[in-house]
């Protein structure tokens, strides 16, 4: 008798219980009613545009180093096979083909290493901030402030005006946070004792992120939500937060120095 592994019962009930998880996974990512926080959120800044351009530039050139290997690879299997009465070759070195091998995988890393580090450039050298906000990190939530204007929440979404230089200082009063809007393309450290420069200048829309950093029991509830509002609608939300005897709310200033 001919044993396969369809002959047991529990294989099957295994087998139908992985697809049935998969085919939920997928349902609930197309009918959710918020979208999901990951990586592939479109991007909402020019800086997030960036990274994401700079990413498929790279997939297109460092893609030919997977696949031509592999495609030679089963020619070379098929063709010279032992089958057909090949035998294998004696020679072991090929210096004109080293010599190619090593300058193209050297000239790819140039052409990677050029548009990332201008992108770098951009994520670290902001443009003039219209807008300062204080991230702080705490087990397990996320702190705001807005120095100019008196105004400090927790536990609630980050709001900021649409296509406006946002800086944030991060930091943290325990533990190492991270700070991730994927959106944004915006994943800043919040170390305890310093502060860490980041910015943004999105679309309007409400984004999603989440602590990016293991930070303890509850790192999985530490979620970031951020809503970027027309100015009009900023200024009245920051008006209905400042205390009473704070100044009027003034449009963010533009010449603010650069950080």
């Amino acid at each position: 008798m001919r044993i396969t592994y369809s002959n047991y019962p529990s294989v099957d009930r295994m087998r139908t219980a992985v697809m049935a998880g998969l085919l939920l996974l997928a349902t609930q990512s197309v009918f959710a009613d918020a979208p999901i926080t990951n990586w592939l959120q479109n991007p909402a800044t020019p800086l997030a545009e960036a990274v994401r351009a700079d990413f498929w530039d790279n997939f297109y050139l460092t893609l030919p180093f997977l696949l031509i290997p592999q495609i030679l690879l089963v020619l070379v299997i098929w063709k010279f096979r032992g089958s057909r009465g090949h035998e294998a070759a004696t020679w072991h070195e090929n210096t004109k083909l080293e010599i190619v091998w090593t300058a193209i995988p050297a000239l790819t890393l140039v052409l990677v290493a050029i548009p990332a580090y201008s992108v770098l450039m951009k994520m670290d050298v902001p443009p003039r901030s219209d807008l300062v906000v204080e991230v702080i990190g705490h087990q397990f939530f996320w702190e705001y402030r807005y120095p100019r204007y008196g105004v400090d929440i927790s536990s609630e979404a980050l709001v900021v005006p649409e296509n406006k230089v946002v800086t944030i200082n991060a930091t943290s009063v325990d533990v190492i946070h991270a700070w991730w809007v994927p959106a944004f393309g915006v994943k800043q450290d919040a170390n305890p004792g310093r502060i860490s420069h980041a910015w943004f200048k999105a679309k309007g829309g409400r984004y999603k992120g989440q602590c990016a950093e293991l930070c303890g029991t509850l790192h999985g509830q530490m979620l970031i939500d951020v809503n970027v509002v027309p100015q009009e609608e900023f200024n009245a939300w920051l008006k209905s937060r400042m205390p009473a005897d704070t100044a009027s709310v003034s449009e963010p200033d533009s010449s603010a120095r650069k950080l």
